[in-house]
């Protein structure tokens, strides 16, 4: 390959634009991607020439097949007992130029296999030594040039500290005073908001006292209405069942007085408690729908 035959060239050293934090990581990252490119085509050119080997290889078994089907026709000619002499020498000779050419065919195909193989390795190892070295020193500046960069930004931070002092001083004096009057505005708001409240909760206690006085009085009221209707129910009933057990006396008498049986008159009687139960509870819901 060519690149193995050209003597080692050091590598150009690219130069980087700085920034705030140490070198461009642009054109760093542009360069470590040529560097991994560089090796990339030295693994590819590897590969080729390894391919390359094995299709001489291939060439070389193909042509050492051929030479042997050679050899076995040649041998049948030599060994029929038509041939003539003179063409069993000519053959034999081709079949040895053939072999010296095959032999030497080999070892040039060998030869350019290692050739190719040796300066594929070496120029791949180049390029990884090269990569490798460019990436130590670029880390090695980025660290130098990021230790300067921190030494001059405390540097910067000490003298604004010292120079902001005294107004970050007036600035915190400000904003003290700003919440104490905002503070004093809050806790008067509450106090006024607590006192709105009070009041608001003193009058809806009161409505509530006296919507209850009202509702307990009429309850009160209701229970009384009740309590006469009730009383007075009693003593419907009571006039009911007086009545209803004069009648039944009367109606007993009445039939002793015509002489009607023993059957008869027990039939009577406990047919008369139901419908005198009927009439009582008719006589009481009448007298509960009377108005008090």
């Amino acid at each position: 390959m060519a690149a193995a035959d050209t003597p080692d060239q050091a590598p150009n050293t690219p130069q980087f634009a700085t920034t705030l934090r140490g070198y461009n990581q642009q054109q760093v990252d542009e360069t470590l991607k040529k560097l991994a490119d560089e090796v990339k085509t030295a693994n590819r050119s590897r590969d080729e020439a390894m391919n390359s080997v094995a299709e001489l290889t291939k060439a070389l078994n193909y042509a050492q097949q051929e030479l042997a089907e050679t050899k076995a026709g040649l041998s049948r000619m030599v060994n029929d007992p038509a041939g003539p002499a003179a063409m069993t020498e000519r053959v034999q000779t081709m079949m040895r130029l053939a072999e010296e050419e095959i032999a030497e065919l080999r070892t040039k195909a060998e030869e350019d296999a290692d050739s190719t193989r040796s300066a594929a390795d070496a120029y791949a190892e180049k390029t990884r030594e090269e990569a490798r070295a460019e990436a130590e020193r670029l880390d090695k500046e980025a660290e130098e040039r990021r230790k300067q960069l921190d030494e001059e930004a405390a540097r910067r931070r000490t003298e604004a500290e010292k120079d902001t002092e005294e107004a970050l001083a007036a600035k915190r004096k400000e904003t003290e005073d700003g919440l104490a009057a905002r503070q004093q505005e809050t806790e008067e708001a509450i106090a006024a908001s607590k006192a709105e409240s009070d009041r608001v909760i003193a009058e809806q206690e009161a409505a509530a006292q006296e919507k209850a006085a009202g509702l307990v009085a009429d309850a009160e009221r209701q229970l009384a209405e009740a309590e006469q209707q009730r009383t007075q129910a009693l003593d419907l009933r009571q006039q009911v069942t007086d009545r209803l057990a004069a009648t039944n006396a009367a109606v007993q008498q009445a039939m002793q007085a015509f002489g009607v049986g023993a059957d008869q008159q027990a039939a009577a009687e406990s047919a008369e408690p139901s419908e005198e139960g009927e009439g009582a509870e008719s006589a009481a819901a009448s007298k509960s729908k009377q108005p008090a």
